[in-house]
């Protein structure tokens, strides 16, 4: 594992000079983490994960992890409209249906490249997004951004593609939950909310993917269409489960950068250093002077 550490010396004077890289202009070193070390970094993603765990395995579980559930399906198919988008394509609607299942209707210019490139920005755009939040889960002005930001989009969607009852319903009080908390909850609640959205989102892009291996088509808004894996195989000849396996790859990859690669803010760094952490050297922590 590697440490990055970005000082600004007007500001916060440096005790030791490592060597330079050559792809950057700050002080940067290298250095394995001690066990304590992350301990002290990550409890709020050690919270959020045992949250999970728990949930996972009692009986009222499932209910308190059915909205992240669906959080993380508006982001699969958030990500195929988006793709579409960029190919100069549109989006004619975003479902989001009570099983957790969702459906995202696009027309875009046919090409073999076309239809490769939405039918995988799915699964790839739900691993990317998770790890991405990981790595903001140390810095509480990023978590207020990033709950309410999620929210702001949530809705947005809403407005412009979502038109099923259920999905209307369900995203538009998850969006204004979101919103609210995320404006409203004290940094330390507002962090560990933002920890559980990105850990289960993570999880979400690993687990949905083992599907693809047994399952090739499904009833998703009451049509029998295939897997976004067998449309890969349709166009490439390479069979679906290549595709899955590579794609759970991704996801795993995404997901160790996300743990390993952090963002935080300055207040965050003298949180830690107050309760007692080393302060000094962290896994690739980027400090953020504000």
């Amino acid at each position: 594992m590697v440490n990055l550490v970005e000082e600004d010396a007007a500001l916060e004077p440096s005790i030791h000079h490592p060597p330079r890289l050559g792809c950057c202009t700050c002080s940067c070193s290298y250095r394995t983490p001690s066990l304590r070390e992350l301990f002290e970094k990550d409890r709020r993603l050690l919270r959020s994960m045992l949250a999970i765990v728990i949930l996972m395995n009692v009986p009222v579980g499932q209910y308190v992890l059915y909205p992240l559930l669906l959080f993380a399906t508006w982001i699969h198919e958030s990500f195929h409209g988006i793709a579409a988008l960029l190919i100069g394509g549109d989006i004619i609607s975003l479902n989001v249906y009570k099983d957790g299942s969702g459906l995202c209707l696009t027309s875009f210019p046919v090409s073999n490249f076309n239809r490769c490139w939405v039918a995988s920005a799915g699964y790839q755009g739900t691993a990317v997004v998770g790890g991405v939040l990981l790595m903001f889960r140390r810095s509480n002005i990023s978590a207020r951004i990033g709950t309410c930001g999620a929210g702001l989009l949530m809705l947005l969607t809403c407005i412009l593609y979502v038109r099923n009852p259920f999905g209307l319903a369900s995203l538009v009080i998850m969006g204004f939950l979101l919103l609210i908390l995320g404006w409203k909850l004290p940094p330390f609640w507002v962090g560990e909310l933002f920890a559980l959205l990105a850990s289960t989102t993570c999880l979400n892009a690993i687990t949905s993917i083992r599907v693809l291996f047994f399952v090739s088509e499904a009833q998703i808004g009451g049509v029998v269409r295939s897997s976004d894996a067998v449309t890969m195989q349709e166009v490439t000849a390479i069979h679906a489960h290549v595709w899955a396996g590579i794609w759970l790859l991704l996801s795993l990859w995404a997901t160790t950068m996300g743990i390993n690669v952090t963002f935080e803010t300055a207040s965050n760094h003298d949180t830690i250093l107050a309760q007692g952490g080393d302060g000094e050297d962290h896994p690739l922590a980027l400090t953020e002077l504000s």
